[in-house]
């Protein structure tokens, strides 16, 4: 499969990158730094450009299978509202849209839409992990962009990202399973699995370990 990637130099977009092309998978990668990529594979393409401008997007994105997005702004942020996600994958449904492009696959977080406890949302999250609220608006307005799209796409919605071996997951689709973290190893083959999976809804999972 011919996947597009955004994200490629994060902590689960550098494991997608890397898983993809251990599974046999063609990967083209838009990064705004290409010396940030060390990886160099006969079946990789890095192309340096920005995720939210039209034309890098288009680049990155029209021969493709898929896309996974794993876009972030890296690690807790710095507190202030971002729209960073949220553009940039209108942008990309814009693209695929016009190249008649099928699937892609947005990497999220508990929190967003109707996910997560009512203790997590009115508790946790407000006292405790209140950086982690403009990246849920974020990710709100992204996942209204691929509910109003005409592509068939997956939200996975993951709970704190931490680096360590890869475990077995538990999926609850019902928007209320969360757990306290989730290795990048893990989430990244789950992520992988849910854009070459057969079994495709225009849904929003939520992951917990």
């Amino acid at each position: 499969m011919k996947l597009a990637l955004f994200g490629a130099t994060g902590l689960t977009g550098g494991l997608v990158l890397s898983q993809a092309l251990e599974q046999g998978h063609e990967v083209t990668a838009l990064v705004r730094d290409p010396s940030r990529v060390s990886l160099s594979h006969p079946r990789l393409t890095i192309l340096g450009g920005s995720p939210t401008v039209s034309e890098d997007v288009d680049r990155c994105v029209r021969s493709s299978d898929a896309i996974i997005h794993c876009l972030g702004i890296g690690g807790k942020g710095d507190g202030r509202p971002t729209r960073l996600v949220s553009d940039s994958v209108k942008v990309v449904l814009a693209a695929m849209e016009k190249h008649g492009l099928p699937r892609i696959i947005c990497m999220s977080n508990v929190g967003a839409g109707s996910s997560g406890t009512w203790f997590a949302k009115r508790i946790v999250l407000p006292l405790f992990v209140r950086w982690l609220l403009p990246i849920i608006e974020d990710k709100d307005r992204m996942e209204a962009a691929l509910r109003a799209s005409s592509v068939e796409w997956v939200s996975v919605r993951l709970p704190n990202i931490v680096e360590g071996p890869e475990r077995p997951l538990r999926t609850s689709r019902d928007g209320r399973g969360i757990g306290l973290s989730i290795t990048a190893a893990s989430a990244a083959r789950f992520l992988l699995h849910q854009v070459t999976s057969s079994d495709w809804v225009r849904s929003a999972p939520s992951i917990s370990n």
